[in-house]
C-alpha cells in the first residue's frame, strides 16, 4: 500500500467519523466529553506534567488517598506529542482536549488503514477502500469513536489489525515482515493487553502453517520482534509497582513472559526445521509449543479470567453492574447492532472454510480465523466493553469479501455490482434497524426535561474547594478536570474499597443523623442530580428511605444542608451538628 492509498483512507475514515458526531460537536466545542474515561485520562497527563513525567497516579478521588489508575502511558504519550505544537499558542490545557478529541478522527483513520493492510494480500490490493466506510459507520465502532471520547479502544483495534497484516506477510516469506509483525503486535498489547488473544492467535495461524511449510526462520524474527518489543515497553513503561508486579489489564511482567514463551517456541520450530527428522518434526513442535504457553499460564493463571480475575467475586456484580460499557447485550437491538456484523462475517468465514476444506492448510487458517471472530462476538455478548472487535473484524472482512463477488460472478457484473452494494450496506442497515425501530415506538422526551451538566455546575462547588465531596462514582473524573474538590470513590478497580465506601453512603438509610456509612467516607459534602436518580444503578435496589432514593423523591434529610443548584444539581452541606 503507497502513502498517497493510506492517507487517502484515513481521511474518508476521519471525515465519515467527524460526520457522524455532527451531533456531539457543539458540546465538544463548549468544552464536554462524554465518557468519564476521558476526562480521567487528561486529569491523569494534567497531573503527570504537574510531577514532571507521566504518572499512573491520580490525586483527588479515594477520599484524597492516590488512586492507581493503570493504563498504558503509551496513549498519553501520543496525546502529549499531538498536544506539544498547539500549546504554545492556547496553552497545555487546552491543547491537551484538543489533541485528546483529536485521537477519536485519528484513531478511525488508523483503523481504515489497518484493516485495509490486513486484507490487501487476500484481495490483491481490490476493495480496500471498504473498510474506511463501513467501521466508522458501524455501532460498535462508533460507541468508542465519537468526537468527544478520548480513550484507546479503537486505536488498539487499528494496531492488531497492522500486526495481522504483517504476519500475512510474512508467511509468504517477508523476513522485514515478520520483525514488523512481532514490533506491532508488541505495541498493540502495550497500548492494551485485550488484544493478546488475536495477536496471539494470528501468530498462532502462522505456527499452523508451519506444520506444512518450513516456516522457522520467519517465526524466529516473529518471535524476537514480538519479546523484544514488549520488554522494551515494560522498562520504559512499568506498573506503578514496578517491573516484576503482575497486572492483567495493563503492560506488565505478564505479557513480557508471555513474549518471552512465544520467542522460545518459535526458537524451538526453526530449530526443529534444521535438525529434526520430517516424520517427528509436526509433533515435537506441537509438544513443545503447547508445553511453553500451559507453563505460561499455570504461572499466571488470572489470564484466564480476563475482567473477572480484577475484583473478588462478591463485589464484581456491583461494580460491574455501574459500568455502561461492561454490560452485556442482552436486548435485540444491542444483539443486531453489536453482534449482527459480526454474524455475518463469521458466515463467509464458514463459507470459505467449505469451499476449501478439501486444502487443510487454507481450511485451518479459515478456521482460526472463526475462532477469533467467535471470541470477539463471546466476549462482547458478555461485556461491551470488546464490541469493536467484532465490528473490525466483519469490516475487515469486506474487502475480502467483495474480491470474491467480483472474481465468482465476472461473467455476469449486473449481478456482482448488486452484490456488492448489498454487502457494504447490509451490515451497516443490520445494525441500525433494529435500534431505529424500537426508537420510533417511544415517546418523545419532554423538551423542560431537568437535565445534569457540571460544566454549568462548576461554580456551585467553589465551597468544597479541597474538600471531600459525595456524589455519583462515574461523575468523579469530570469532577477532578473541571474543579479542586475530593472525589469519595469511581470506577476503577484499584479503587474498589473507596467505590463500595460511596455505594454503602448512598444505600444506607438516611435517618435522621449522618449515617455511620456516610461518615466513614470523610464527605462534607453531597452533590447530586434528580435527572439522573432513577436510571442509577446506585439506586437499584435500595431502600425507600436510603439517601440515593431519597434525594430522587425530592426529600433532604435533616443532616443535609442545602446550598444551591445549577446545572440540574444540587449541593448539600453535611451539618456538622449532625455528627
Amino acid at each position: 500500500m503507497s502513502a498517497a492509498t493510506c492517507t487517502a483512507l484515513a481521511l474518508v475514515a476521519a471525515a465519515i467519523t467527524i460526520l457522524a458526531s455532527a451531533r456531539t460537536i457543539p458540546a465538544v466545542l463548549h468544552g464536554t466529553l462524554f465518557d468519564p474515561d476521558s476526562y480521567m485520562r487528561l486529569v491523569r497527563i494534567r497531573q503527570g506534567f504537574a510531577a514532571g513525567h507521566l504518572v499512573n497516579i491520580v490525586l483527588g478521588d479515594d477520599s484524597g488517598h492516590p488512586l492507581v489508575v493503570e493504563w498504558s502511558r503509551l496513549f498519553d504519550a501520543v496525546i502529549v506529542a499531538l498536544a506539544a505544537p498547539l500549546a504554545p499558542f492556547i496553552g497545555w490545557t487546552r491543547a491537551l482536549f484538543a489533541a485528546g478529541v483529536a485521537t477519536g478522527p485519528l484513531s478511525a483513520g488508523l483503523l481504515a488503514v489497518g484493516l485495509a493492510f490486513a486484507a490487501s494480500p487476500l484481495t490483491g490490493g481490490r476493495w480496500i477502500w471498504a473498510p474506511a466506510i463501513i467501521a466508522p459507520l458501524l455501532p460498535g465502532i462508533r460507541s468508542f469513536n465519537v468526537v468527544g471520547i478520548v480513550h484507546y479502544h479503537i486505536a488498539q483495534v487499528a494496531l492488531t489489525a497492522i500486526a495481522i497484516g504483517c504476519t500475512l506477510r510474512a508467511g509468504a516469506g517477508d523476513r522485514r515482515m515478520a520483525w514488523a509483525a512481532g514490533l506491532w503486535g508488541g505495541l498493540a498489547i502495550w497500548m492494551m493487553p485485550e488484544t493478546m488473544p488475536f495477536v496471539v492467535l494470528g501468530f498462532g495461524a502462522l505456527g499452523y502453517l508451519w506444520l506444512f511449510r518450513r516456516l522457522g526462520f520467519i517465526l524466529v524474527r516473529i518471535g524476537a520482534g514480538f519479546a523484544a518489543t514488549l520488554w522494551f515497553a515494560l522498562w520504559i513503561d512499568p506498573p506503578h509497582g514496578g517491573m516484576l508486579t503482575p497486572e492483567i489489564d495493563r503492560l506488565s511482567i505478564v505479557y513480557a513472559m508471555l513474549g518471552l514463551a512465544i520467542a522460545t517456541s518459535c526458537a524451538g520450530l526453526a530449530w526443529l526445521d534444521r535438525y529434526a527428522p520430517e516424520t517427528r518434526r509436526a509433533s515435537l513442535g506441537l509438544i513443545g509449543a503447547t508445553c511453553v504457553f500451559a507453563v505460561w499460564l499455570a504461572a499466571y493463571p488470572e489470564v484466564a479470567l480476563g475482567p473477572y480475575g480484577l475484583i473478588p467475586a462478591k463485589a464484581m456484580h456491583i461494580f460491574f453492574g455501574s459500568i455502561n460499557e461492561d454490560q452485556p447485550t442482552d436486548t435485540l437491538a444491542l444483539a443486531a447492532s453489536r453482534l449482527g456484523p459480526a454474524l455475518l462475517g463469521l458466515g463467509y468465514i464458514l463459507h470459505r472454510f467449505w469451499r476449501c476444506r478439501h486444502l487443510p492448510a487454507f481450511a485451518g487458517i479459515w478456521l482460526i480465523a472463526a475462532v477469533g471472530l467467535t471470541l470477539a462476538a463471546g466476549l462482547t455478548a458478555r461485556m461491551m466493553i470488546f464490541q469493536q472487535y467484532p465490528a473490525a473484524f466483519a469490516a475487515g472482512l469486506a474487502p475480502v469479501a467483495l474480491h470474491d463477488i467480483s472474481a465468482r460472478f465476472a461473467s455476469t457484473p449486473r449481478r456482482a455490482a448488486t452484490l456488492r452494494l448489498g454487502l457494504v450496506w447490509l451490515p451497516v442497515v443490520l445494525a441500525y434497524v433494529p435500534a431505529l425501530a424500537l426508537a420510533a415506538g417511544r415517546n418523545a422526551t419532554p423538551g423542560n426535561q431537568e437535565r445534569c451538566s457540571l460544566r454549568a455546575a462548576s461554580a456551585l462547588l467553589a465551597p468544597a474547594t479541597g474538600r471531600i465531596v459525595l456524589t455519583d462514582p462515574s461523575l468523579v473524573p469530570e469532577l477532578l478536570y473541571r474543579t479542586r474538590v475530593i472525589g469519595v470513590g469511581s470506577l476503577y478497580h484499584h479503587g474498589l474499597r473507596a467505590f463500595m465506601r460511596d455505594w454503602k453512603a448512598w444505600r444506607t438509610p438516611a435517618g435522621v443523623a449522618e449515617p455511620a456509612a456516610v461518615r466513614a467516607t470523610g464527605a462534607a459534602f453531597v452533590l447530586f442530580c434528580r435527572a439522573d436518580g432513577a436510571h442509577s444503578a446506585l439506586g437499584h435496589g435500595a431502600a425507600d428511605d436510603a439517601l440515593w432514593p431519597l434525594l430522587t423523591s425530592g426529600q433532604t434529610p435533616s443532616w443535609l444542608q442545602p446550598l444551591g443548584h445549577a446545572g440540574g444539581y444540587r449541593l448539600y452541606r453535611i451539618r456538622i451538628s449532625a455528627r
